[in-house]
């Protein structure tokens, strides 16, 4: 079975966007109004997020939500056969984080781009390969499914000078450090981590664990991190944003780093709140767990 949905993305990523665009409309209608996926963690997820807003706005919010997870999946898909130019039509990129990451880069540095799941997260490897002239190296999570973990890594590696799976970073890291050439490391830095080895800090008016790993790592290596948001501007194209959210981390006390990346993704969020994914069981711990 997995083999005949593994081909069936590869027959699909033929399609023309607009065509898959219609497909995505579809799915979100199915996912959202037929089988009602993971409604109950989405509209609580948003309720507790957005105290605010009363419940037929949320609602709305949820249906767009929708809308957006069906695009992403179908233009990831669409990642195996797009062009250079089509990529970088639909997709432009922040020309003043450009410059200051290009600056580093001529200076024989390394960073690291933090990102959240919102807007299109997929294509902002892809989007960085094309507009920078160094190795990209994005570090995934392995998928159960072997079929579909290639079929991932051939979706996400097309751009990608490397992918490293999570647990092999340091000593990914360490290779390229000792290659001698400067490189730019990935990482989505919004999952859930266990409560007793997070950092909390409040997002979205919740109290929230924040993964440590991203925050330990820069101020190990203590190269320049910057923040990463791929925002909609309409279907199926996108600005990417990019800032500078410490040039030393390790000056930083222990947590700035972390609280600085949740701060501006709840930003990019309130601006966007259809564009996260809400999907996920983001606040599944307390803080009295702690």
């Amino acid at each position: 079975m997995s083999h005949l949905l593994a081909a069936l993305v590869v027959l699909l990523s033929r399609l023309p966007l607009r065509v898959l665009h219609a497909l995505s409309s579809f799915v979100a209608f199915l996912m959202g109004d037929v089988f009602g996926y993971r409604r109950k963690v989405v509209l609580g997820n948003l309720q507790n997020s957005f105290p605010e807003k009363d419940p037929r706005e949320l609602r709305k919010i949820a249906r767009a939500f929708y809308r957006h997870l069906a695009d992403v999946q179908l233009e990831a898909m669409k990642l195996l056969t797009i062009s250079d130019k089509e990529l970088n039509r639909r997709c432009r990129m922040d020309e003043k984080g450009k410059a200051l990451m290009q600056s580093y880069f001529d200076e024989g540095r390394s960073f690291i781009g933090l990102l959240g799941h919102f807007g299109n997260w997929e294509w902002v490897p892809p989007v960085t390969s094309l507009n920078l002239p160094f190795p990209v190296v994005p570090v995934y999570r392995p998928l159960k499914d072997k079929v579909f973990d290639r079929l991932m890594l051939r979706i996400r590696g097309r751009y990608a000078h490397e992918l490293v799976p999570k647990n092999l970073v340091g000593r990914s890291v360490i290779r390229y450090q000792r290659s001698g050439k400067p490189f730019i490391l990935g990482l989505i830095a919004d999952q859930t981590p266990r409560p007793k080895t997070a950092y909390w800090t409040t997002f979205l008016s919740q109290d929230t664990p924040v993964y440590h790993g991203p925050e330990k790592l820069a101020r190990s290596l203590d190269v320049p991190v910057f923040f990463v948001a791929m925002r909609r501007q309409q279907r199926g194209h996108y600005f990417m944003y990019v800032e500078l959210i410490a040039e030393k981390p390790a000056d930083l006390k222990e947590g700035e780093l972390s609280r600085r990346f949740m701060e501006l993704l709840e930003k990019e969020i309130r601006q966007s709140p259809a564009d996260w994914l809400w999907s996920h069981r983001r606040w599944k711990y307390s803080l009295r767990k702690k």
